[in-house]
């Protein structure tokens, strides 16, 4: 075989959508630092009801908040919330601090999301509403949950932070329960740097959430500002001249040599904790900026799916043969739309750092199953497949700018690691 060909000018694995208009937006604000007009909010909620067919929508400060309101919209305090374990802590604790109990169940090892079987066994008399998380942008089996909590009459709470877009049947992923949430933050499909959307067609939640919100300030300026800057020296710091010889280098290092300090510094889940109830910075609403942002990349969003499903359409091309590699349902129909392209290897971070080592940058997910974590050992129980999977999945590049001969170049390494020529 052939010596390996390792590739030094890599692509980041991340780059967050948007553009430079995006901070040309953002610094036109700060100069002219103008009132909060609530008109660019009210806009973007119609936008997005227009997209989405939703009856309501309702601007958020972040998504987890936006599950935190909608659970308290939908439950009794005490009852129980059937979900994903493998999702990240703080949503556990939205879920806590709303009344509800975590009710764990298992995932499906080939999509990463809730197993609808799993659901079927749990749902009793205390289930207060079931929340399925869409992971990836990997839409869950909607059909099959849906047809379960009405037959209990038992209300569906669809985490969509990573699926915007996605549909089913023609209909949009997070109108298909109660309550949907998205996530407009910095590593999603549309960046306003913090935020999200809420979207019901019931009356009853519209008005719970809005008089939750009426009250609220507007995000503190101080900690947007922070934000707009993490996102501006993330985009400065992935720039194609300054991330092959300086950024890679560095994470290159570090994950070859095992540099836990620069390691973590791109992990998010690294010290899980149990909040007893809502952190005070999270009351807030979304500002009018975030809301012109965001309106700005709504146009791109089906366009930038139908790049990322070619990549995905390449990668399962060129790794199906894999013995080793468990790769995600190939869907052509609008239902998956790959925010990343998680495949899942026993030893991953063996393959990181081969792929580290040719010039690729790749990560891990870096989330856990909350059924195993400390802070929560109270509502323990076993699910193996989320343990297996949390343990397992790295994700290769997928967003718009990544460039299909990167795709392919991700390809040829994989296929080396395991001995196989491309």
């Amino acid at each position: 075989m052939p010596a390996m060909r390792t590739w030094m000018s890599p692509k980041p694995r991340y780059r967050f959508y948007g553009s430079p208009r995006t901070y040309l937006t953002a610094l036109q604000h700060v100069v002219s630092r103008p009132g909060h007009n609530e008109s660019a909010t009210a806009e973007l909620e119609a936008a997005v009801c227009d997209m989405t067919g939703a009856t309501y929508a309702a601007c958020m400060p972040q998504a987890r908040f936006g599950l935190y309101l909608a659970i308290k919209a939908l439950i009794q305090p005490g009852q129980s919330v059937v979900m994903s374990p493998y999702t990240i802590y703080d949503v556990v604790n939205m879920v806590l601090a709303a009344g509800g109990k975590p009710v764990w169940a298992d995932i499906e090892a080939d999509t990463c999301n809730i197993d609808p079987a799993q659901i079927e066994q749990l749902i009793d008399e205390r289930t207060g509403a079931v929340m399925v998380t869409h992971l990836h942008g990997l839409a869950c089996d909607m059909e099959r949950v849906r047809a379960i909590c009405a037959a209990h009459k038992v209300p569906i709470i669809e985490d969509a932070a990573q699926a915007f877009g996605a549909r089913i049947g023609g209909d949009w992923v997070g109108t298909l329960g109660d309550v949907g949430v998205y996530s407009f933050g910095r590593a999603k499909n549309i960046n306003a740097f913090y935020g999200g959307m809420l979207v019901t067609r019931r009356d009853d939640v519209h008005r719970s959430v809005s008089e939750a919100l009426a009250e609220l300030p507007y995000e503190d300026a101080s900690r947007l500002v922070k934000r707009i800057g993490h996102c501006l020296a993330g985009d400065v710091m992935t720039f194609p001249a300054l991330f092959s010889p300086l950024t890679f280098s560095v994470f290159r290092y570090a994950a070859l040599n095992d540099v836990q300090s620069v390691n973590k510094v791109v992990q998010t889940e690294n010290e899980p904790e149990r909040r007893k109830q809502v952190p005070e910075h999270y009351f807030r609403r979304m500002t009018p900026l975030q809301a012109r942002v965001a309106i700005e990349q709504l146009a791109q969003v089906d366009s930038n799916t139908a790049v990322r499903l070619e990549y995905a359409e390449r990668y399962h091309e060129g790794l199906a043969d894999l013995q080793g590699v468990s790769l995600p349902p190939l869907r052509r129909d609008g239902s998956h739309i790959y925010l990343q392209f998680p495949i899942q290897v026993e030893e991953r971070w063996d393959l990181v750092r081969h792929m580290m080592k040719h010039g690729r940058d790749v990560a891990i997910q870096h989330m856990n199953s909350a059924a195993e974590l400390e802070p929560f050992r109270d509502l323990r129980r076993d699910c193996p497949v989320a343990r297996k999977v949390a343990q397992s999945v790295v994700l290769l590049p997928t967003y718009p700018r990544y460039g299909m001969s990167e795709v392919d170049r991700n390809v040829a390494v994989i296929r080396d690691y395991f001995g196989k020529s491309s």
